[in-house]
């Protein structure tokens, strides 16, 4: 890392031993994830998690939150206590879990010891683990063979910083209960690897991984990872958010008249901020979301999106450096541009199979059929601009009829696609739908840590989210039309909700708030995913597909698998 020199925690080596690949995405790629075991541990803590020097117990000195560290090893760390008596020295390494002989946490202690012994000059001969589930203290002698391993973990761990490529996935055990399982996908990449190619993202298979010994092991619906549960949308033009204590409060205030509070709530509560239009935020609160890793999303008093606040970006520049040099390889970005059409066109073919289960209409039955034979064509194109023109045809066979899923009685009519400006109520609900749907791929992308702006079948052009763009195909027809359709049909919005400025028609205020509620719960809607055979929500199928899409760039799997529902 040019000379300069890295400390790895020790609390990582602990990690390290436990499990490489997890190491490898909590300290080289920076993906803390928290979950209840993290929280108890660290509730279990805190009674030693405040610095102290010099506690006299006795004849005993007693340290807590002491700093430690090797110059020589390249290992920093905190060790919960340091007990001296007689002049001899003792680390204590507090642990949540129940007395056993774990390795990782002898390595732990070890590297303490290792450090004290550098910095003050001593000999420390052994130290102790106190398992608070038992109750029970171990004692751990640092004799040679687990001096010879500690000091080989250590050399390893820098070996991977130095030339990071991720470990393979464990896959067993040691994976319930990890934090970092969403990220790591540890069974779906053991099945994506197995099957290579045998997977087909079309057909919707739920293929099984054989076990060694015999049985059909599937992956496990995914523990969230991504907070994306509860977005918090303000467009009252005026509006302002400000922070009280750990709380956000949404405000107005007009002339110079008394605050009046639109809305008080916990921040606990608010994973992502979409501010619609006139609606500003006070420094301290700004600060606030950007530490708590909450974006705040702009866009326009019409419903366009303008570009999102990020909190601190993805360390994970390897994954990026992959992903521009796939862009710009035709070998590359060609079949992953397959893949984005094919999920489009087929989920546009499913939403109307669908509608016209009820509708019988022989014109949706023709536009069906052009779909599928436009599939067919996918797979022969041998450009991205023939790739385009496939796409399009399907795109007008799917729009030629979109209106005939319009319920007559409901007063909306739809011609043909209009995008810059909408030319009518339809069209305006159809792109404000896909402005919301790009906020969340690009929040979601960027949180993976790849680049929004860097495509595969949308080539890179200044200002525009290319990335986001193509994994957006697939959840257009699931996600945003769907939600137009329902929107429409149900009777939530009318004619009159529409105004028209500059040449287009756009949704007032009150239209669109019932729409933000209209998709969040969409995003809710809970479905099987075609590969993985788990039910999952839409918002945490963006966040899968973007992961798997990582993984591919990544090298750890040979093709990309798209969402394509049935």
């Amino acid at each position: 890392m040019d000379g300069e020199r890295v400390f790895i925690p020790i609390s990582k080596l602990n990690t390290f031993v436990y499990c490489p690949r997890r190491f490898f995405y909590e300290f080289i790629e920076g993906e803390e994830r928290r979950n209840e075991f993290i929280e108890d541990g660290a509730q279990k803590h805190q009674a030693v998690n405040e610095e102290a020097y010099g506690l006299k117990r006795g004849d005993k000195t007693i340290s807590r939150q002491v700093y430690v560290a090797s110059e020589k090893l390249g290992v920093s760390g905190y060790a919960d206590l340091i007990e001296e008596e007689n002049g001899v020295v003792r680390p204590i390494e507090y642990k949540r879990g129940h007395l056993g002989d774990w390795l990782n946490d002898k390595v732990q202690l070890c590297a303490e010891a290792l450090c004290v012994e550098e910095l003050r000059g001593i000999s420390v001969s052994s130290g102790d683990l106190f398992y608070i589930g038992s109750h029970r203290r171990k004692e751990v002698a640092f004799d040679q063979a687990l001096r010879s391993t500690t000091l080989d973990i250590i050399s390893r761990a820098h070996d991977l910083v130095a030339h990071p490529a991720i470990p393979p996935a464990l896959d067993n055990n040691r994976c319930n209960g990890c934090s970092i399982r969403p990220i790591c996908l540890p069974a779906e990449t053991a099945l994506l690897q197995a099957q290579g190619d045998g997977i087909s993202g079309q057909t919707g298979q739920t293929p099984s991984r054989p076990s060694p010994e015999g049985a059909q092991i599937r992956p496990r619906r995914p523990v969230p990872s991504l907070g994306m549960e509860h977005v918090l949308y303000v467009d009252t033009q005026g509006a302002y958010i400000r922070k009280t204590d750990e709380r956000l409060v949404v405000a107005k205030r007009e002339d110079g008249a008394r605050e009046e509070v639109l809305r008080d709530l916990p921040a606990i509560n608010v994973d992502q901020v979409v501010l619609g239009g006139n609606v500003g935020f006070t420094t301290p609160a700004l600060r606030f979301l950007l530490g708590r890793g909450i974006p705040v999303v702009f866009m326009s008093a019409g419903g366009n999106y303008e570009g999102t606040l990020v909190p601190e970006f993805s360390r994970n520049s390897i994954l990026r450096i992959a992903q521009h040099r796939a862009s710009s390889d035709i070998e590359k970005a060609l079949p992953l541009a397959r893949q984005f059409v094919t999920a489009k066109l087929a989920n546009m073919r499913s939403l109307l199979l669908r509608y016209n289960r009820t509708l019988q209409s022989p014109s949706v039955h023709q536009s069906i059929t052009r779909i599928r034979m436009r599939l067919q064509e996918v797979d022969r194109a041998t450009g991205l601009e023939q790739l385009l023109g496939i796409e399009g045809n399907g795109s007008s066979d799917y729009f030629r009829v979109f209106g005939e899923l319009l319920k007559s009685d409901v007063g909306f009519s739809f011609e043909k696609r209009s995008r810059r400006p909408p030319r009518d109520p339809v069209n305006a609900l159809l792109s404000f739908a896909y402005a919301l749907l790009s906020k969340d791929m690009i929040s979601t992308i960027a949180t993976v840590g790849l680049d929004p702006y860097v495509g595969f079948y949308h080539q890179p052009k200044y200002g525009r989210p290319c990335l986001a763009l193509d994994l957006m195909e697939e959840m257009r027809p699931i996600v945003a039309d769907s939600v137009v359709l329902t929107f429409v049909n149900n009777g939530m919005v009318s004619p009159n909700d529409s105004e028209t400025r500059e040449g287009g028609v756009y949704m007032n205020e009150t239209a669109r708030k019932r729409f933000y509620r209209l998709y969040e719960q969409r995003k809710s809607d809970r479905i099987t995913h075609p590969v993985f055979s788990y039910r999952l929500p839409y918002r945490r199928a963006m966040e899968l597909q973007a992961r798997i899409l990582a993984k591919y760039l990544s090298g750890e799997i040979d093709s990309y698998y798209p969402l394509v529902v049935r």
